[in-house]
């Protein structure tokens, strides 16, 4: 009748309620017909819980119930095997205890090293993308606003369809930034391709890095810049780390360019692969050739990123020249 009661409540009852009633009664059954077995057993229950939620307190109930033991059998003749088992008996249940708080701390450390990542992620997709979308609309707009205005419409409707391009990449690009927050990673699968999917997906990633280029090209182009941008070829697909890195970078780079860069000297923009890295090579001029240029907080993220998987990020700047020269591994994760 007891155990059907119980089972009545599981579905008007929390569940943390019906579990407490469950275990009060099991334990009032256990005492029914062995009193002594029923504290045992409260006894260890209690320490295992103690040594999950407090580990200190876990420890001192498991002291504490080793010296209980001891007194009660101190009457008989206590030997060092019977010692040994109460030891036993008491580092079993905090053991358990330990070990279920050190698994819930670790991954509550996994979830929040996730959580920090996805920040920074998100962080430096926010600044190649929608930042330097920004940028480069303002410097369009600088540069229209040291000319006269164009006395063709035509001419005038293009530049206003080319600003409002801009600004709706960045709306675009903003979009995909809260879609990033707001989704949640399922567990990875690892799918086997066949040759022609390999293929297909090479074909589709070179697209993608080739858009990228092609119309930060144009960009540039607009802004008075002429250069060189080679996209090198690549046998198998990059992971989906490698490539979003190499397009953010990409982003980055053009957009340093843009900035800061001689609009009437030769730029030049180049990435290459090997069979086991990925090669970026940068080059341009200074607008002020006094001024000394470093890699301000969007190249000196991908710096540190590049360098914790044991890649190579060199930049010199010799009188006016600046240049970077990048490489990281295909197959790390990032």
């Amino acid at each position: 009748m007891l155990v059907s009661a119980l089972c009545a409540m599981l579905g008007v009852a929390p569940v943390w309620v019906s579990c407490l009633l469950f275990a009060v009664a099991g334990y009032a059954l256990l005492w029914l017909f062995s009193p002594l077995t029923t504290i045992m057993i409260a006894t260890l229950t209690a320490i295992a819980v103690l040594s999950f939620v407090k580990p200190h307190a876990g420890a001192g109930s498991a002291v504490i119930a080793f010296v209980a033991l001891t007194a009660n059998n101190m009457q008989n003749n206590l030997t060092a095997s019977n010692i040994v088992g109460m030891i036993i008996i008491c580092l079993c249940p905090l053991s358990l205890g330990f070990g279920l708080n050190l698994l819930l701390a670790r991954r509550q450390a996994a979830a929040a090293l996730k959580q920090r990542l996805d920040r920074e992620h998100t962080a430096r997709h926010l600044h190649d993308t929608i930042s330097n979308d920004l940028a480069y609309m303002i410097l369009r707009i600088d540069q229209a606003s040291h000319r006269d205005p164009p006395f063709d419409q035509n001419q005038y409707q293009r530049q206003l369809a080319d600003l409002r391009a801009i600004a709706a990449t960045a709306l675009d690009h903003t979009h995909q930034a809260i879609r990033q927050l707001e989704h949640t990673d399922g567990p990875s699968t690892h799918i086997v391709q066949s040759d022609g999917e390999t293929d297909k997906q090479v074909e589709q990633q070179r697209k993608r890095l080739d858009d990228i280029i092609q119309s930060q090209r144009q960009r540039l182009k607009s802004l008075g810049f002429q250069g060189d941008d080679i996209l090198g070829t690549f046998d198998q697909p990059l992971t989906d780390d490698v490539l979003d890195l190499l397009e953010g970078m990409l982003n980055e780079l053009y957009a340093n360019i843009a900035k800061h860069a001689d609009p009437n000297v030769w730029y030049a923009v180049t990435v290459s692969f090997d069979q086991r890295h990925v090669i970026v090579s940068a080059s341009d001029a200074l607008k002020d050739a006094g001024i000394q240029l470093g890699l301000g907080s969007g190249l000196e993220r991908y710096r540190a990123i590049i360098e914790s998987v044991s890649g190579t990020f060199a930049v010199t700047d010799d009188s006016g020249i600046w240049s970077a020269e990048i490489t990281f591994p295909l197959c790390r994760r990032l």
